[in-house]
C-alpha cells in the first residue's frame, strides 16, 4: 500500500508472540494463587482474607494489613512484592513487544508494496474494488498483466493488502492517489467507481497525467458516455445497457446470442492498444446481432 495512508485500521493489532503473552498471563495468576495459599498456610486465616491481602500486596495499592502479620508472613510479603513487580514488568513487555512487532510488520509490508509499485512499468490500473473491479481484476491477472487496485474503503484494500497484492488506498479521484499508483509508467486504467462524476473526474486526471494511457471506463447514466469519452477515455462501457441488450438478443436470436457470449473471439487491438481510440464504440463484429437488421 502506498500513499496517502495504509488501509488498515488505525488501532494497534497484538499479534506476536502468542506463546509468550500466554506464559506472563499463567505466570500473574499463578503468583496470585501461590499468594493466596502462602497466606493461608502460614497465617490461617479464611480464603478471601488470605486472597485479598494478595491482590493489595502485589498490585502495591498501600492499603493496611487485612490481618496481623507473623514473621512468616512479613517475609511471604515481601517476597510477593519482588515477584509481583518481575511479573507485571514481564507483561508489559511481552504487550508492548506483541504491539510493536505488529506495528512493525505493517510498516514493512508498507514500505515492500511502495517500493514494488514504483518499479512497476506498463501495469494496469484498477479504480474501485467493487464486483465490476473484482472481475476486471481477475481478467487481468489470468491475461498475465500486473495490477495496482486504487480503493477508498479499508476494508477492500486491506483484503487486498493482506493477500500481498498491489494496492493503493485513496480516492482513484485524487492525483495523489493515481501518482501513488505510478499511472506515469501504466499501460492501461480500468475505472468503474459507481458514481459517474468520479468517474469522469478520475479519467480526466488520468488523462492529464499519462497521455498515452488506455482507459477504459463505466458509464451508468443515460448519457454520461459521451462525456466521459470527451474527458480522455478511450473506451466507455454502460453494464446495464450491454446486459439488457444481450438479455434481449437471447429472446430474439438465442442460438447467435448464446453462440456470441460462449465462443466470440477477442476484438482486434485498435490504434491505442486493446481498446479502440477515443471515438466512442467500436462498430459490431460482422455476423453480431442487432435489433436494427433487417
Amino acid at each position: 500500500m502506498v500513499s496517502p495512508q495504509p488501509a488498515v485500521e488505525p488501532r494497534a493489532t497484538v499479534v506476536a508472540t502468542p506463546s509468550r503473552l500466554l506464559c506472563a498471563t499463567m505466570s500473574v495468576l499463578g503468583l496470585f494463587a501461590a499468594g493466596a495459599a502462602g497466606y493461608r498456610l502460614v497465617e490461617g486465616v479464611p480464603w478471601w482474607d488470605a486472597f485479598y491481602m494478595t491482590v493489595i500486596t502485589i498490585t502495591t495499592v498501600g492499603f493496611g494489613h487485612v490481618f496481623p502479620l507473623s514473621p512468616a508472613g512479613e517475609a511471604l510479603t515481601v517476597a510477593l512484592l519482588g515477584a509481583g513487580i518481575g511479573v507485571f514488568l514481564f507483561l508489559a513487555s511481552e504487550v508492548g513487544r506483541s504491539i510493536m512487532e505488529g506495528e512493525l510488520r505493517r510498516y514493512l509490508g508498507h514500505v515492500r508494496r511502495v517500493r514494488m509499485i514504483e518499479r512497476m512499468s506498463g501495469h494496469d490500473i484498477v479504480c474501485g474494488y467493487g464486483r465490476m473491479g473484482r472481475a476486471a481484476v481477475d481478467a487481468l491477472r489470468r491475461a498475465g498483466r500486473q495490477v495496482v487496485v486504487v480503493e477508498a474503503r479499508s476494508g477492500e484494500a486491506g483484503e487486498l493488502a493482506a493477500a500481498g497484492r498491489p494496492v493503493v488506498t485513496g480516492d482513484a479521484t485524487s492525483e495523489a492517489s493515481l501518482r501513488a499508483a505510478n499511472v506515469e509508467q501504466a499501460r492501461g486504467l480500468v475505472c468503474c467507481l459507481a458514481d459517474d462524476a468520479h468517474n469522469l473526474y478520475t479519467v480526466l486526471t488520468a488523462r492529464s497525467l499519462n497521455p498515452n494511457l488506455v482507459i477504459a471506463a463505466r458509464a451508468a447514466g443515460e448519457g454520461a458516455e459521451q462525456r466521459i469519452l470527451q474527458a480522455g477515455a478511450d473506451r466507455v462501457v454502460n453494464p446495464y445497457q450491454l446486459g439488457g441488450t444481450h438479455l434481449a438478443h437471447l429472446l430474439v436470436e438465442p442460438a447467435r446470442a448464446q453462440s456470441a457470449s460462449s465462443g466470440a473471439p477477442p476484438a482486434p487491438p485498435g490504434p491505442s492498444g486493446p481498446f479502440e481510440s477515443r471515438t466512442g464504440a467500436s462498430p459490431p463484429a460482422p455476423g453480431t446481432p442487432s435489433f436494427n437488421e433487417p
